[in-house]
């Protein structure tokens, strides 16, 4: 009986031991059927199982790394990670963490790692790989990029786009304003050519026929004269007739009246003179020209503007003139520079005269209206002409935007906002100079023109 017990354990023992070699077998061909990395490491991290699939992953044979730090896989750059990883191990707590491993030909793979303690000085996990996901993670953030980078240039362009349109609408502004400017330039040129014109011909008329009126004069005289000498004593109505008409004032009034005939047709054939030369439509050639008399000229015209409203203080003109050869210019234009700037500046000082209640206080003293104009040689290429005012000066905010077109501190209707534009094109681009404006609040301003000699 105790025979057969014994058979019949032995034969149960078989027979558990074969069902456990048969479920082991089991267990392990579906671990190595699985397409993720099934691992079991010591507690420091040594490898002491692995399934098929780490092979098929990265390459290395299972019985050639048992016993290897699973570290010696890692990349470099992630065996930081690694260790942090090992340490939370160690103290039993479960992770999950993206590690790049060395596949056996030298290429790195993304593997998820998924791990546990299983006891002290053992844990266990598994590595998933991911490579396909961070190729498409990375083929995303190119992606996006390139798409960022593809809507930072087509801002670029339509920033560029914007600013070649602000360009084009200041360059259509700007030719607007000359054409603008220029029209009303030569109607005016004509017609001052033309009222110059008309007024020359009954002035020369005048002028001619002054000589004769003057000897004519003068021989009635004399013969008046010798009638008064041949008879000392005329009849009571021709002494009647001298009594009445101050006959003795009208001799010595005559002379006179006749010489402030003649000074007033000199100065209107001066003005016509200057009119002319001013208009210049006969010069609208570049040729060399006179600065100095370009600038008499503009003074002569506005001469009428230097006399203050009060009526009582005068604009003083203060010359210092240098020696400097004829210019090859436009003479017309810088006439037309000359006549701008000394407009502004007379308006600046009528300005100063009404803040400072000159109008109101005729004998205030401290303030004297001043614009001083110097012309001299520099570097022997440049003639430089300065204009300079004492008025109230230009506020420096708006310095910098006083040649800009359309734009004037002027109130409505005062002005346009064309005549330091105009001028500064005159200068720089008709005659490649250069046309600087410096001012200080409250003190003066000047304006500075070079031409190339």
């Amino acid at each position: 009986m105790s025979d057969l017990s014994n058979e019949l354990h032995t034969q149960i023992q078989y027979s558990l031991i074969e069902k456990l070699s048969e479920s082991e077998r089991r267990y392990r061909e579906l671990v190595n059927s699985l397409r993720e990395i099934v691992f079991k490491c010591d507690r420091f991290g040594n490898l002491n199982f692995l399934n098929r699939a780490w092979t098929n992953t990265l390459g290395y044979g299972i019985t050639d790394v048992i016993g290897s730090a699973l570290g010696n896989f890692i990349d470099l750059d992630d065996r930081h990670l690694w260790s942090e990883t090992l340490e939370k191990l160690q103290t039993g707590v479960e992770i999950c963490q993206v590690l790049r491993f060395y596949h056996q030909t030298g290429v790195i793979v993304w593997l998820e790692m998924s791990a546990q303690p299983q006891s002290e000085t053992e844990f266990s996990g598994s590595l998933i790989n991911i490579n396909d996901r961070k190729h498409a993670e990375a083929l995303l953030k190119q992606t996006n990029e390139q798409l960022e980078a593809r809507v930072e240039q087509r801002n670029i362009e339509l920033i560029q786009a914007n600013h070649d349109l602000k360009v084009t609408l200041e360059k259509l502004k700007y030719t607007q304003a000359q054409l603008v400017q220029t029209e009303k330039m030569s109607s005016l040129r004509q017609l001052v050519a033309g009222i110059a014109h008309e007024i020359n011909n009954p002035v020369n008329f005048i002028y001619a026929n002054l000589n004769y009126a003057s000897e004519y004069t003068e021989v009635l005289l004399k013969i008046l004269q010798l009638y008064q000498q041949t008879y000392p004593v005329p009849s009571l109505q021709i002494q009647e007739a001298i009594v009445t008409w101050d006959l003795d004032f009208i001799k010595k009034d005559l002379g006179k009246l006749l010489e402030s005939m003649q000074v007033g047709s000199d100065r209107i054939r001066e003005i016509v003179l200057l009119l002319r030369n001013f208009s210049r439509l006969d010069e609208a050639d570049i040729k060399n020209a006179d600065i100095h008399a370009g600038i008499n000229h503009t003074i002569t015209l506005l001469r009428h503007r230097f006399q203050s409203e009060s009526g009582n203080l005068v604009i003083q003109i203060i010359k210092s003139y240098g020696v400097i050869p004829y210019v090859k210019c436009y003479p017309a234009q810088l006439n037309q520079v000359f006549m701008n700037i000394l407009n502004n500046a007379i308006y600046a000082l009528n300005e100063a005269i009404v803040n400072l209640g000159i109008i109101e206080n005729p004998q205030y003293k401290a303030f004297s209206p001043t614009i001083w104009i110097s012309t001299e040689i520099v570097d022997e290429t440049w003639v430089n002409i300065r204009i300079r005012n004492n008025g109230l000066g230009i506020n420096e905010s708006v310095i910098s935007k006083i040649f800009d077109p359309f734009f004037t501190t002027k109130p409505v209707g005062k002005g346009t906002g064309l005549g330091l534009f105009i001028s500064y094109q005159i200068v720089v681009e008709m005659h490649q100079g250069k046309l600087a404006c410096t001012s200080k609040t409250s003190k003066e301003t000047e304006f500075c023109i070079q031409i190339p000699i």
